[in-house]
């Protein structure tokens, strides 16, 4: 079990106050890591605070809009020296249109949040990381980093250019220590996803194309999440692993 002990780590995971990156953030505290949160209303005293104090380890807290460049920058420049082990690029968001009504205005919205700001977290973070000769980022990309989606032409393009973001960095960080790998979600129960699982026919449909029988909750995301995060896989770098319950396999 100490290759997923996570004891004098630090895991800085965006996104986290809900979803996806509440589970994660939550499974790394529970292995004994320290949590910084960033999120656009990520509060002191929520429910991730809590739980993250009740493994006994540190919660701190940024409430930071990555869709505003600026933004994203002030993060930096406020986290300073800090250390970081591990970081987590899971704030993301999709605005669902038909690609002749998609303005540019949603294009560069989520082109921000999705792949500009995980990049230049990446970046400077991975100073801190290659002064100390270790680290693990991991991206949260999507079975839209392989495929070409519907109505999604944004996010999908985001996603696809996370796994070349995975690719590249790799490549450059991998012989300063840092570890750069993604997690691709298949279709899992999140508010990302309302709209689709209240259309009861389309919800009935993709259920039916997935090989495990229903959709993911949040919680089945936990255990890839630790494996990047550890040192279970300090020989993986460059990769996008799917949890998709077999869907990219149908």
């Amino acid at each position: 079990m100490s290759l997923f002990d996570l004891r004098g780590q630090t895991a800085l995971v965006t996104g986290a106050r809900k979803g996806i990156g509440f589970a994660m953030a939550s499974t790394l505290a529970e292995c004994g890591a320290d949590i910084i949160a960033v999120s656009s209303n990520q509060g002191a005293d929520d429910e991730l605070a809590a739980r993250v104090k009740g493994f006994g380890r540190s919660f701190s807290h940024y409430t930071i809009d990555l869709r505003v460049r600026e933004e994203t920058k002030q993060l930096v420049a406020e986290l300073g020296n800090r250390q970081i082990d591990i970081l987590i690029n899971n704030a993301g968001i999709a605005n669902r249109a038909e690609v002749l009504d998609h303005t540019d205005e949603q294009w560069d919205e989520i082109l921000e949040i999705d792949l500009s700001a995980p990049f230049i977290l990446s970046r400077d973070i991975a100073k801190g990381m290659a002064a100390r000769q270790y680290g693990k980022i991991i991206f949260t990309a999507s079975m839209w980093t392989f495929l070409g989606g519907k109505n999604v032409i944004s996010y999908t393009a985001a996603k696809s250019a996370l796994g070349g973001l995975v690719r590249g960095l790799s490549n450059e960080l991998l012989p300063l220590g840092i570890r750069v790998n993604g997690i691709a979600p298949g279709f899992i129960e999140t508010d990302i996803n309302n709209r689709v699982r209240q259309d009861k026919a389309r919800f009935e449909f993709l259920t039916s194309r997935i090989p495990i029988g229903r959709w993911g909750k949040p919680e089945d995301l936990s255990g890839t999440t630790l494996f990047l995060a550890s040192k279970a896989s300090d020989y993986v770098s460059g990769v996008v692993i799917p949890v998709d319950g077999g869907y990219l396999a149908n």
